[in-house]
């Protein structure tokens, strides 16, 4: 008998597909549904009902009330949860292998057979309008989403993810239930499992439970079309000790081959310690306790953002600082030193992240729903290994470049004024 495949992926029909890893040193298994449906996919009333739904999960189902939900769980030892992105709704769940048909069960009724019962729904209202409220009151949070916000044309693809304060307290069933209908389609979601999994075995449950539901039609393929990107700047005054200033610039999204050397750049400039700007504005200036580079990126679009909070007394000293490393990044590039290390550093992160299951069961979803494959390991450490300094290079010239940025800064007095340069 063949030994049996570490990867395999088998397509439900009239559902979806089941992509698994079996890991034969685990005694765990994680587990995810993932719906490609999130707040990109949302009109403007409807903003927030995607994250609306993943609450909503927990709440009860025809089977299950919510207490009973949480027992089950906890009786599995299992650790569940769920969150929305803007482009999809992910439910997961690790648990001992032995129990993974009841984590199934649990799994699938929560993310497919929800109910609205109306007490639950009018209390999870206030929990989201806490959520939103917690938004408010963190300055990077706050600046961070408003800078995404500010920086995009379409509204689909820039307003928060929790949608607004009043436009959730309104929620009727009604609309709830026909935005779910028409985003919530067997036949686009994935099933991926990582660890201590029999593909075949868990196939078989999937079919089960998809050829009870009622059949759904599937949704003529759409392409979004891609936000045009707004350079600019905003000022958010708050009465706070700091002042946090960001930037983003508009990168290419993740199915773009370029995303291997957008990652090198984004952590040479800020993405660890020995990056530039940490070495920069903390080590030698000791004007941040903090100063980061991270991407934020979609399919097709996103950002490469940067963020800082700093004396108000020393905002200009900071964006000094910043604009000359910039500078020196997109004329310059990256120096051979600098490339033998974050080679390392991205392979070796790859390495740590393989070990979870369920870092391993998000990178198949993730992989199938961009590229509709399985990705190896080996695949990507190649493609860190033929990461090049002319290509580095490239995309700090086309990338770093001021007058092609949106810049924000919150704090006391904030004033737009004091960004001049960083985003003109």
């Amino acid at each position: 008998m063949p030994p049996k495949k570490h990867c395999q992926c088998t397509i439900i029909p009239g559902g979806p597909a089941v992509v698994t890893e079996r890991m034969p040193a685990m005694r765990t298994a994680s587990l995810g549904i993932w719906i490609p449906a999130g707040s990109r996919h949302e009109a403007a009333a409807q903003e927030g009902m995607a994250h609306f739904w993943e609450h909503m999960a927990f709440k009860g189902t025809e089977a299950r009330p919510a207490h009973r939900i949480a027992l089950e769980l906890d009786l599995l030892g299992g650790l569940a949860d769920a969150y929305t992105s803007r482009e999809h709704t992910c439910f997961t769940i690790r648990v001992a292998a032995d129990h993974l048909a009841q984590a199934w069960d649990i799994l699938a009724d929560i993310a497919l057979s929800p109910c609205l019962p109306p007490e639950e729904m009018a209390r999870e209202k206030d929990v989201i309008l806490q959520e939103i409220g917690m938004v408010e009151d963190t300055p990077d949070d706050k600046l961070l989403e408003s800078l995404w916000e500010a920086a995009w044309d379409d509204r689909a693809v820039g307003h928060p993810i929790t949608g607004p304060a009043r436009g959730v307290a309104d929620f009727e069933p009604a609309g709830l239930w026909a935005w779910r209908a028409a985003n919530y389609r067997p036949g686009a979601m994935v099933v991926a499992a990582a660890g201590a999994v029999d593909h075949e075995a868990l196939a078989d449950m999937v079919a089960g439970v998809f050829s009870g539901l009622p059949p759904v039609p599937a949704a003529s393929p759409e392409t979004a079309p891609v936000a045009a990107f707004r350079p600019g700047s905003l000022a958010l005054p708050r009465d706070v000790e700091q002042a946090h200033v960001a930037m983003g610039f508009p990168v290419p999204g993740n199915v773009d081959d370029g995303r291997f050397a957008r990652a090198a750049l984004c952590t040479i400039l800020g993405g660890n310690m020995s990056s530039r700007l940490f070495q920069e504005v903390r080590e030698k200036r000791g004007l941040a306790y903090a100063v980061s580079s991270d991407l934020n990126t979609l399919s097709d679009m996103g950002l490469l953002e940067i963020h800082a909070a700093v004396d108000p007394g020393r905002v200009e000293e900071l964006l000094d600082v910043v604009r000359a490393q910039l500078a020196a990044m997109a004329s310059g590039g990256v120096t051979r030193q600098e490339l033998a290390h974050v080679r390392e550093h991205l392979r070796g992160l790859m390495h740590l992240g393989a070990e979870s299951t369920e870092n391993r069961m998000v990178r198949l979803a993730k992989n199938h729903l961009l590229f509709g494959r399985h990705v190896p390991l080996s695949e990507t450490a190649a493609r860190i290994a033929r990461l090049s300094l002319d290509e580095i290079g490239q995309a700090a010239a086309d990338i770093l470049n001021p007058a092609r940025a949106v810049a924000g800064i919150l704090g006391p007095q904030a004033n737009a004024s004091w960004l001049a340069g960083a985003a003109s």
